[in-house]
């Protein structure tokens, strides 16, 4: 029986060099997501514009998943890729992140 491999993620690689570091890290994120009274969903749709604007696919690829999980709607998702729109983006990297929400929202299908 063949074994998959899976892709190591950012975590994982800084893990690989410093478990502290990464651990760290991984405190610092449960404590920003219990600072507030934001439910997951909202913290999610927000982190995709964040990551829209940034042009870094594979967190919007990530949180977009982890957004869908917390029971944001394709619609949701869509909006919260458009919000950078003319606020702190570019059309360029908006429709990049149009694009990669509508290849995980489509990997859902």
């Amino acid at each position: 029986m063949a074994q998959t491999t899976r892709a190591l993620g950012p975590v994982d690689r800084v893990r690989d060099v410093s478990s502290s570091a990464a651990e760290a890290f991984t405190a610092l994120r449960r404590a920003i997501d219990e600072a507030g009274p934001l439910e997951a969903k909202y913290r999610e749709l927000i982190n995709l514009g964040a990551f829209a604007t940034a042009r870094i696919e594979g967190a919007f690829k990530t949180h977009c998943g982890r957004a869908l999980d917390a029971g944001a709607t394709p619609e949701e998702v869509r909006q919260a890729a458009l919000l950078p729109l003319a606020a702190t983006s570019g059309i360029g990297p908006v429709a990049d992140a149009l694009r990669w929400a509508e290849e995980v929202i489509a990997s859902r299908r």
